[in-house]
């Protein structure tokens, strides 16, 4: 697992696996509607992952901590960097670039060594208590997933961001983006997983099942609120039903 996303919109890995999203409504959207993310579609894919979680809980936790001057443009600078790096390595999916998806294959399964490097160094920059909240959420979750999936991590394909713009959503774009990873998977015998706070009720839609939960903030007396829910899911391989985009992604 490694680092994906900030939060405002977040999914982040490694020592802190996450995950993106709001809940998706589903219906319309067909799987002909998902393709691959260009670099032109940087810009509103931004745009979406910075407006999608206004209320999204386990966002809310890291952002009330994110006190540090000019945290914005850190994000902002985040993003890019996760993004372009995603649309290089061809694991990086969209729908008219309202919505996206982000994922790992066993092939490709870690960012570009810059693009860490970038994150890395923009990430120097945050208030102590974000840097606790995360390394909080990252300890929690990885105890989670190693005892949920062992080393088998290593041969699944993973959901690591998940977003789509609020006046495109109910379209069924997060649905045909998760059904194109999916088919996918399917089509290699494997197993999918995901880390979401929120958006469980949707991915238990697309067949995914809770394998482990983490609470996070529930020792954290600079939390008032109630302790944020994180689901760890898996989906078992099905019978192969080959996503339209498989040959062109692969």
């Amino acid at each position: 697992m490694q680092p994906v996303v900030e939060a405002s919109g977040t999914a982040a890995a490694s020592a802190k696996p996450s995950e993106t999203s709001p809940l998706l409504k589903l219906s319309r959207a067909n799987l002909e509607d998902v393709k691959p993310m260009s670099f032109r579609d940087l810009g509103r894919a931004m745009k979406a992952a910075s407006t999608a979680f206004t209320n999204d809980s386990l966002a809310k936790y890291f952002d009330s901590s994110d006190t540090w001057p000019l945290a914005k443009f850190r994000i902002w600078l985040v993003k890019l960097f996760t993004f372009a790096g995603s649309v290089y390595q061809k694991r990086m999916l969209t729908v008219h670039g309202d919505a996206f998806l982000i994922y790992s294959t066993p092939q490709v399964n870690k960012p570009l060594r810059i693009v860490q490097m970038l994150v890395s160094m923009a990430n120097f920059f945050r208030a102590a208590e974000l840097v606790r909240r995360r390394d909080e959420f990252g300890a929690a979750v990885q105890a989670q997933v190693q005892d949920a999936f062992g080393a088998r991590t290593s041969e699944m394909y993973e959901i690591q961001g998940l977003a789509t713009a609020p006046a495109a959503q109910g379209r069924g774009y997060g649905k045909a983006l998760v059904k194109t990873i999916t088919d996918m998977a399917d089509a290699e015998g494997r197993d999918v997983w995901v880390i979401t706070s929120d958006a469980r009720p949707f991915y238990e839609l697309q067949g995914f099942s809770v394998v482990r939960t983490a609470f996070i903030g529930a020792n954290n007396p600079a939390w008032s609120r109630a302790p944020v829910v994180v689901s760890i899911m898996s989906r078992p391989a099905k019978a192969s039903h080959a996503s339209p985009l498989e040959k062109e992604i692969v």
